[in-house]
């Protein structure tokens, strides 16, 4: 990554946080846990599994399904759409990045798909109905939490964008291998149509990053959408936070 879209000072940092929806902080202005630095930010949140932190890294079992912890690509999406609130602000602490040359996260502007790119019935039928993001905390988890929410809301004056190709291809947030290939084509449905249109202008307007080793990347999850590319370095360790 450019060394001049890392940012070495903090106050740097939040300022283009603020005016493009995503930074990258320096590793000389990280603390040895970098918790502390995200409090600055916000208030760390728990995630899925109750834990405030989550190894983003591979984990034998998923090598079929569209999970973190998997080396597969991931589609567009925001984080936990199914949480109410969802988390403000992602972050990425990088303690090793992929040597492969791939495992960029793929960060694009959720916001403007929906108000600008979104076909206009599409936008009118999220507009009329609720959607039910169903989540299970790992692929093939039976238990699963369950939230009926708007695609695009705004919340004290704020957008906030709730979008997830998985569930709206596959019915779960985390779906497993069985999910995945269960699922056929049906042009009349129109979570699948938002899913595609979604995918097709994150695919076109999407900013690959890949975070170097101690640096982090902090993005607003209400605004952007994300997601990754396959990548094959099973070494590649980052660590996730979630702020409100």
């Amino acid at each position: 990554m450019a060394e001049h879209l890392v940012s070495s000072d903090f106050l740097q940092f939040q300022t283009l946080l603020a005016s493009r929806g995503w930074a990258v902080l320096a590793s000389g202005e990280i603390e040895a846990d970098p918790a502390v630095t995200l409090r600055r930010l916000g208030t760390i949140v728990p995630q899925y599994d109750g834990r405030v932190s989550f190894d983003v890294t591979y984990r034998p079992g998923y090598d079929d399904a569209p999970y973190s912890q998997s080396m597969n690509a991931l589609g567009a999406h925001t984080e936990a759409p199914g949480f109410m609130p969802p988390p403000k602000y992602l972050a990425l602490y990088c303690h090793r990045q992929a040597r492969c040359g791939n495992g960029q996260t793929l960060l694009a502007d959720g916001i403007r798909f929906y108000d600008e790119a979104l076909s206009p019935d599409l936008r009118r039928w999220s507009q009329n109905n609720e959607v039910e993001f169903v989540s299970s905390a790992t692929p093939g988890d039976e238990t699963r939490s369950s939230l009926r929410a708007p695609i695009r809301a705004t919340v004290a004056g704020e957008p906030v964008l709730r979008f997830s190709y998985n569930l709206f291809r596959y019915g779960n947030v985390n779906p497993d291998a069985i999910e995945v290939r269960r699922v056929g084509d049906d042009p009349s449905d129109p979570l699948g149509q938002i899913a595609e249109e979604g995918e097709a202008f994150f695919s076109r307007n999407l900013i690959p990053v890949l975070i170097p080793d101690g640096c982090m990347l902090v993005w607003n999850n209400h605004r952007l959408m994300h997601g990754r590319g396959r990548y094959a370095d099973q070494a590649r360790h980052l660590t996730r936070y979630w702020l409100s």
